[in-house]
């Protein structure tokens, strides 16, 4: 048929079917041919719909004059094989030849279709819009659109179902054989079933109508009833009489209870019968027959697998119930006349002193839902007077986005389809105001007038509505950024994993860990890092597929559900625009000026066949494999391996072990001598972190820092450290050696340094133990410094002002900047092992170590070596005008009471040679 569009052109739209083959009549569309002017066509032609290109349930495609594709969009293009740019439309794997040929008439007539188009198991609406150009108009191509309806049309076939349901005139409705024929042969069309109607006479079952789309297969049905004759309603073993719902049984158990003899039974089998569904009729608690539903090869939808076609199914058979049961009830009628005008006066006292609002309408086919009576409860409610409300149809008093749904509804009750029903909408009042209203209406049969009318129980829900939202909104949702929170990013992957049992796949869980979010948070506040968050959650949304979840499991935590991982190569890609997209600038204002902050993110993959993987055994696997993507470095993945299951272990261990040794006192501390190169005396000591182990072997470093650092139990770990190593600095710094006090430099991670610059810990040991001021350094990485915020300087200088110094260990090995020994209150430098090793050997090394003492010399730093490992070492240090060092050669760590003893026999030396020089 032909419309008329936007512009005035002819709008040639198609007519869909329901599964019967019947026509259903499509509205026309709203759409015209494109005018576009001519330098924009490519652009138009190429570039379709960038919202689309997310796999959605749409189809988008674009065709020049030639009908060769230019573009494809959507979750049916990939599916259709419509996504190679450039061939003819027709000649892909899959062929839709209704959508071809309306696809070539619009660009040949320059008209608009719109048509259906079967898609497998699934109906597309689509609309084809010719794309016209230049002066006259001439057509340059077409732009297609199309949408998944099918549960419009299966919606569709149901009204057309319910339709024949509905009874003509009031004769139907008093001849019981009448309504259950009609039912049946309405119940058969719509499942393409056989369908047997019995109803209870004297406790038997008796044949009241059969119905099948093929006269041949209703014949063989009709066979079989006869045969079976009136069956006991004892003999049916399935309790009906108990069921609420269907009672599913196959068709031999089901053709034994009827005792069928294998000429009847024999070839409905060969026309495919599998399985029957019955449903009791009830009139209340009595059971008024059955309506038996035959599922076969010819059946249109298998009830068993699809609830809503089940409960479609269900109401069809209640629908019966109430029909037949009206037909006796018909009979009756006169007797309760006078019941009837006493409970409608009662009715009207109770309606209109109800405290709730009240409101009748009409339910004529010709008028329906046109409001007859109103009460002061429902005025209220709405805003407005009974005058602007009676005669007027209850749908214009609901808001535009729900007035559809109450319009159906009341047409459902109109047509006799049902006798009620519960909604909750929208009304906005004169004010503009909204409310959310609960309707609870129900069918009284004869009102004030004589005639059928709806009675409306309506309740202010507006309150309640909100509350629940709100509620289920902070259930389900993180607050700050308003992706979903653990539990439901928990059952996100739940379902997902469930969803490996009906098609079989790969689901992923990404964990991600954002790098240097602590660092902005200190450095700026929680409100900047919170719309730093807020950024993040942002990009995570448009990187991810629309099949995938993004969630936020709280901090800087993130985790991403792939539904339909797809390939190694598939996650690879997701992960590395994730980590791409997070790694651009931040943007934030901050006062009065903006700011471009970078956060990066490290990702843990876990990936997954078995549709029984526990959710949080994936979970485990993705942060377990992200902390070893933070390990190799940042801004990197890692999926998941069964190695790191026994890493991730094995720090478990550790961290059982750390604490006990804090409960049980084993640490200890080493401490290895810091020698003046040029008078051989000890300059000063590095105190080193020992751990025993139950068995009283040391433990270095090396194997417990990181886990330390990880579980935040470095903090209890330095605190005793700092504690310890003040304690022994004090007592040497008590012995009688001539010259400068002793030094202490002590080792200190990137998070103690933080914790113990902000928390004040450092000063505290420093005063309680009464170590000299401006003799304990704290030693940090080149790494922490990198980190370290504007915060952390500031603290860092406090400890300064207040004479403990910083010492920058592995100084040169790649991070090191001038701009270090500037912004930072840096009093000496360590020249890494590495370079000292080369001396004499590598120029290079020798050019640095120099360049790093000079360099000491002219900033007023103190510059030690390390890791001095001979005698040759030590002169080419001194050459190069390097004063200090340490290393194996001049003394390796030892306990406390192996360096008292060192530093006890060394002031006794030079006290000796001192009274040698006097005398």
């Amino acid at each position: 048929m032909t419309g008329i569009g936007r512009l005035g052109e002819p709008v040639v739209t198609g007519r869909g079917e329901d599964a019967d083959g019947r026509s259903l009549p499509l509205a026309s569309p709203p759409f015209a041919p494109l005018e576009v002017p001519h330098a924009d066509v490519d652009r138009v032609l190429s570039d379709p719909l960038d919202a689309l290109e997310q796999h959605a349930r749409v189809l988008v495609l674009t065709v020049d004059a030639d009908l060769r594709i230019q573009a494809a969009a959507g979750r049916y293009a990939e599916r259709a094989d419509l996504a190679t740019i450039g061939r003819p439309l027709g000649e892909g794997r899959f062929r839709l030849p209704s959508l071809e040929a309306a696809v070539a008439e619009a660009v040949g007539d320059g008209h608009v279709r719109r048509l259906d188009v079967a898609f497998g198991s699934k109906m597309l609406d689509v609309v084809v819009q010719p794309l016209l150009t230049g002066s006259p108009s001439r057509v340059v191509g077409a732009v297609v659109f199309g949408q998944d309806v099918t549960e419009a049309r299966r919606s569709a076939r149901r009204s057309v179902t319910l339709g024949r349901i509905a009874p003509l005139h009031g004769d139907d409705l008093d001849d019981p054989a009448a309504v259950l024929q009609r039912i049946a042969d309405a119940v058969a069309a719509h499942t393409g079933s056989g369908v047997v109607v019995r109803t209870v006479r004297d406790a038997r079952l008796e044949g009241r109508a059969i119905a099948h789309p093929d006269p041949a297969t209703a014949h063989d049905f009709t066979r079989a009833v006869s045969a079976a004759g009136a069956v006991p309603l004892a003999r049916m073993t399935v309790q009906l009489s108990e069921a609420r719902g269907p009672v599913t049984v196959s068709w031999n158990e089901w053709a034994r209870t009827l005792w069928l003899p294998p000429e009847v039974r024999e070839p409905l089998e060969r026309r495919g019968a599998r399985a029957v569904m019955a449903w009791a009729m009830r009139a209340g608690t009595q059971v008024l027959g059955l309506m038996i539903v035959t599922l076969m090869d010819s059946s249109i939808e298998d009830p068993r697998a699809d609830p809503a076609e089940r409960d479609f199914l269900t109401d069809v058979a209640a629908l019966a119930s109430l029909q037949l049961e009206a037909a006796l009830a018909r009979r009756r009628a006169s007797a309760a006349a006078e019941d009837l005008a006493r409970s409608e006066a009662r009715f009207r006292s109770a309606f209109d002193a109800a405290p709730v609002g009240m409101v009748l309408t009409s339910v004529e086919p010709g008028r329906p839902g046109v409001i007859t009576r109103v009460n002061e409860a429902y005025t209220s409610i709405i805003g407005r007077t009974t005058a602007e409300v009676v005669g007027r149809a209850v749908e214009e008093l609901v808001h535009p986005l729900d007035a559809e749904e109450v319009r159906r509804l009341v047409g459902l009750v109109a047509a006799g389809v049902r006798n009620g029903f519960t909604v909750e909408h929208r009304v906005r009042r004169p004010d503009g105001s909204l409310r959310w209203v609960r309707v609870y209406a129900k069918v009284a049969d004869g009102g004030f007038d004589g005639s059928a009318l709806l009675v409306g129980h309506v309740e202010d829900v507006t309150e309640h509505r909100a509350t629940q939202e709100e509620l289920a909104r902070r259930a389900l949702y993180d607050s700050l950024t308003g992706l979903p929170n653990r539990n439901l990013s928990l059952d996100h992957l739940r379902r997902a994993l469930q969803g490996l049992r009906r098609h079989p796949g790969r689901v992923a869980v990404l964990f991600g860990d954002l790098d240097r979010f602590k660092a902005i948070n200190d450095t700026y506040g929680h409100e900047v890092g919170d719309r730093v968050l807020v950024e993040v959650a942002a990009r995570l949304r448009s990187s991810v597929r629309a099949e995938d979840t993004p969630g936020r499991l709280g901090g800087d935590e993130f985790l991403v559900v792939c539904r339909d991982a797809g390939s190694d190569e598939d996650v690879r890609q997701l992960v590395e625009r994730l980590l791409a997209a997070l790694d651009e600038p931040i943007v934030v204002r901050i006062g009065s000026a903006h700011a471009e902050l970078r956060v990066g993110a490290s990702i843990g993959v876990s990936v997954t066949t078995d549709s029984h993987t526990p959710p949080d055994r994936m979970l485990y696997e993705a942060d377990t494999a992200m902390y070893e993507a933070k390990r190799l470095g940042r801004g990197q993945f890692h999926v998941y391996q069964e190695q790191l299951g026994h890493a991730a272990d094995r720090r478990a261990r550790i961290e059982q072990d750390l604490r006990t040794a804090l409960d049980d006192g084993r640490w200890v501390l080493h401490y290895q001598p810091i020698v003046d190169l040029v008078s051989g005396r000890v300059h000063g000591v590095e105190a080193l972190l020992r751990m025993r182990d139950p068995q009283g072997e040391l433990v270095l470093p090396g194997e417990f820092i990181d886990v330390a650092e990880e579980s935040a139990l470095i903090h209890p770990i330095g605190e005793w450290l700092m504690g310890e190593a003040c304690r022994q600095l004090a007592a040497w710094q008590r012995l009688p050696r001539p010259g400068p006090l002793l030094t202490m430099a002590v080792n200190v991670t990137g998070r103690q340094a933080a914790k113990a610059a902000a928390s004040g810990s450092v000063l505290q040991a420093v005063t309680e133990s009464g170590v000299a001021h401006g003799t304990l350094s704290l030693e940090v990485t080149e790494r922490t410094l990198l980190d370290a915020g504007d915060g952390v300087v500031a603290d860092l200088e406090r400890l300064t002002a207040a004479g403990v110094h910083l010492a920058i260990d592995d100084f040169g090995t790649g991070y090191s900047s001038l701009a270090y020994l500037q912004r930072f209150p840096v009093a000496t430098v360590k020249i890494d092992r590495s370079f000292v090793a080369g001396l004499g050997v590598n120029a290079r090394d020798d050019a640095i170590v120099a360049a790093v003492a000079a360099l000491g010399s002219t900033l007023g730093l103190q510059v030690v070596a390390e890791g001095v490992e001979s005698a040759e070492q030590v002169t080419h240090l001194l050459r190069l005008g390097c004063t200090v060092g340490q290393g194996f050669h001049l003394g390796r760590p030892c306990p406390a009471e192996e360096l008292t003893a060192l530093l006890v026999a060394e002031a006794a030396q030079q006290q000796r040679g001192e009274l040698l020089v006097d005398q």
